[in-house]
């Protein structure tokens, strides 16, 4: 099921907090600025390394929209909606993909035309993950979530994304995060977040 004339797009357009227009840090990096709200100090973290502040803006460009009707015949409480696409960064004359987005949203309050989402973005440096209620359907708004966590450079941040609608199926992201620190090797963990693979021994060895 395309994208193209679903009134239920709006929805997920609303609800994506946690994805879009996303530039990285380092060689997939583009538009990487400081936060204008960081405080003069920023503390160290526990493991002895050096915590500090980013913002990442990227666009997210969907190619994946379902509507999945549950329950009740029509839109009713309960209704989902998934999405995936790439994520891409615009700076410079050529626009590239910086990694991709997924994620999905449940239906909780008609009236207001509301619902929770989930989203993960997933960049070279690891992932980040996103919820937050999003309402204003069908009409959505800017909108802010919170940033619930991460693997690999951003297993440990913390912030919020800020999430403008340029069409039903471009969304652009802010991701303001705290607490992100670099990947060091003797963690034991990949850049993605994932154990290190250990290689098995047998019996006796």
């Amino acid at each position: 099921m395309g994208l193209a004339g679903r009134r239920f797009i709006f929805f997920a357009v609303a609800v994506l907090g946690c994805s879009a227009g996303l530039t990285l840090i380092g060689p997939a990096s583009a538009d990487v600025v400081p936060s204008e709200t960081a405080p003069a100090a920023t503390p160290r973290p526990d493991d002895g390394s050096s915590a500090k502040r980013r913002v990442i803006h990227v666009e997210a460009r969907l190619r994946v929209g379902e509507e999945l009707d549950l329950g009740a015949a029509g839109r009713s409480v309960g209704d989902q909606f998934v999405f995936s696409g790439n994520l891409m960064s615009t700076e410079g004359r050529e626009e590239r993909p910086v990694g991709r987005i997924g994620g999905f949203c449940v239906i909780t309050d008609l009236e207001r035309n509301a619902g929770q989402c989930a989203s993960t973005a997933v960049l070279p440096e690891g992932q980040i993950t996103v919820q937050g209620e999003q309402a204003g359907i069908p009409v959505p708004v800017t909108v802010v979530n919170a940033v619930t966590g991460g693997t690999g450079e951003f297993r440990r941040a913390h912030g919020q994304v800020m999430q403008r609608v340029l069409t039903p199926a471009t969304w652009q992201l802010t991701f303001e995060l705290s607490d992100v620190r670099p990947h060091r090797p003797e963690d034991g963990r990949g850049p993605n977040g994932t154990p290190t693979p250990v290689r098995p021994s047998l019996p006796g060895k």
